[in-house]
């Protein structure tokens, strides 16, 4: 393994070249702990991120950064039922000094134009790091450069004051945007060409993508988008004024603050440690246990995602959407209800669910998803699919359909594939098993997005995967790297089926063993969600 130094605005750095085992990979340059922006700490916690600071000498960038701040219990949860590579040589810690980002490039040549993709991580704006995302097989076996920042999450990344305070929130949002500067002032030097940018992203990174295609702070700084399970209209994803105002109410009786104007609670705020704002935001449980989100107002969305939608008022960039067709049955259950795999009962079900409803909603959903009245999983069954429906694919066939309409080049897949290891001991016996009706779940398409079946770096739980599984990726990544290159995944390398263009008939991708086109999908759900429960859900 040999060493790489690279020129940045603010300093030299110096990363590490790693060879990809898998024939035809190109050798890829890592750097890491690249700081973009200011630590976030003192007078600038929760204010929008600061220009980084130039350094002396050569930075070691070939070790991880600090994580992220937030709840350490996010991570245990995560870390028994998520699958990792593990390229760490060092154990990171959490900390306020987080805003750094690693590169993954082909190529330290400037002049070498190759595409750029910037991946931004989900945990519903709550917890994730880029630590957990390696873009070297992404980057070496379709030559492209992979850019993975660390952006603040929970209340030090999404804390409002109200549109009209020093403290407006969205600050892991513009964290994210400082990040796509950096790339417009230092990615040539990583041989990547800063006027082809494409941003990806999953679940909540999905939804960040989503909010940079409407946000005006963000426009030219990218060129292409990808949102995997994730959309801004999503119940619950981004708050009102008055939704923050409730949640600033709990934090600060929690922490004996008094009710003040704007500025001294920012002040008492950021004089408050940081273990004990992370305690006072594990308050909040069930339908609250996320509480800080992305604000819809301000500079960062002057309007509702809805709005937005409903005014056509978007750029016509070419745009991928997608998600998978059992995302409530796996990791979200194993996260947040443990007795799902063993039989919820309708009282457990319907206090589980992710979407406030009334009882007559809740109706509503048992008479539209439950068939069999025998079945003791029915209540598991039913939660899974309000989950799934409600949260994962209404919103993204509607953001299609709007997007598709006017005029703007739309293409979705489907993911359909089922991961052996998940169901199969011989594939990883220490893999946490998910219940038999759980096919592709949250999260499931991003193994195949970065290359997992490829990497040298062991997985978590000694997860493996078949043959079979090498070749969805290989695909898949040919189809999202092509999309990067030219703005359609059909042009550059052939894959062998052609992916349609969105339309009318919902034409999509539908990604398995074998991949094929399909269309006019989800119509009665979507019909139920759009029309028939919006009555019933109760917004706090």
């Amino acid at each position: 393994m040999s060493s790489t130094v690279v020129s940045t605005t603010n300093g030299m750095v110096k990363g590490k070249v790693v060879n990809l085992d898998e024939k035809g990979g190109i050798p890829v340059h890592i750097f890491r702990n690249i700081p973009f922006a200011k630590p976030p700490l003192g007078e600038l916690r929760f204010m929008p991120p600061q220009p980084a600071e130039p350094w002396d000498g050569i930075r070691d960038g070939t070790t991880s950064g600090n994580l992220p701040m937030y709840a350490k219990e996010f991570d245990q949860i995560m870390m028994k039922n998520w699958l990792f590579m593990n390229q760490n040589d060092v154990v990171s810690k959490h900390d306020e000094d987080c805003l750094h980002l690693s590169v993954y490039t082909p190529s330290t040549s400037r002049g070498q134009n190759l595409a750029v993709m910037f991946w931004i991580y989900g945990g519903a704006f709550s917890m994730g790091s880029e630590r957990f995302y390696d873009g070297t097989v992404l980057a070496g076996m379709n030559n492209v450069v992979v850019v993975v920042p660390n952006y603040r999450v929970g209340i030090f990344g999404f804390l409002s004051l109200g549109p009209s305070s020093a403290c407006p929130g969205n600050a892991g949002l513009l964290d994210q945007q400082m990040a796509l500067k950096w790339i417009q002032g230092n990615i040539e030097n990583f041989g990547g060409d800063q006027n082809n940018v494409t941003i990806f992203g999953e679940s909540a990174g999905g939804v960040s993508v989503n909010i940079h295609i409407l946000s005006p702070l963000s426009h030219g700084l990218f060129h292409k988008a990808i949102s995997h399970s994730g959309q801004a209209t999503a119940k619950a994803i981004v708050h009102s004024e008055a939704e923050h105002a409730e949640t600033n109410k709990k934090v600060l009786s929690y922490l004996k603050i008094e009710q003040m104007d704007a500025d001294k609670t920012l002040q008492a705020l950021q004089n408050t440690s940081a273990e004990e704002l992370i305690n006072a935001s594990m308050q909040f449980t069930g339908h609250e246990a996320y509480p800080f989100v992305p604000t819809e107002y301000g500079n960062v969305l002057p309007k509702t995602p809805e709005q937005f939608m409903e005014d056509k008022d978007f750029p016509k960039l070419p745009y991928i959407i997608g998600f998978n067709n059992t995302e409530g049955d796996g990791l979200l259950t194993a996260m947040l209800c443990s007795k799902y795999s063993e039989g919820l009962t309708e009282d457990e079900s319907r206090n589980a669910m992710r979407v406030t409803m009334t009882d007559d909603g809740y109706k509503k959903c048992k008479e539209f998803y439950i068939n069999d009245s025998e079945d003791k999983m029915r209540f598991s069954k039913l939660f899974g699919k309000v989950s799934a429906d409600e949260l994962f694919a209404t919103n993204a066939i509607q953001t299609a359909s709007s997007y598709s309409s006017a005029g703007v080049p739309v293409y979705m897949y489907y993911g359909t594939f089922r991961l052996k290891m998940f169901h199969e001991t011989r594939y990883g016996p220490e893999v946490p098993k998910k219940v038999d009706w759980c096919v592709c779940d949250h999260g499931d398409d991003i193994f195949m997005t970065f290359g997992m079946p490829f990497s040298s770096n062991p997985m978590s739980f000694g997860a493996k995967f078949s043959e079979e599984e090498k070749e969805i990726s290989r695909k898949f990544m040919t189809y999202l790297t092509n999309f990067a290159k030219t703005g359609n995944p059909n042009e550059g390398n052939k894959v062998g089926t052609k992916w349609p263009l969105y339309g009318q008939n919902k034409e999509h991708l539908i990604v398995d063993s074998s991949f094929t086109v399909g269309g006019n999908f989800y119509e009665k759900e979507v019909e139920f969600w759009m029309n028939t429960m919006p009555r019933y859900i109760i917004k706090h």
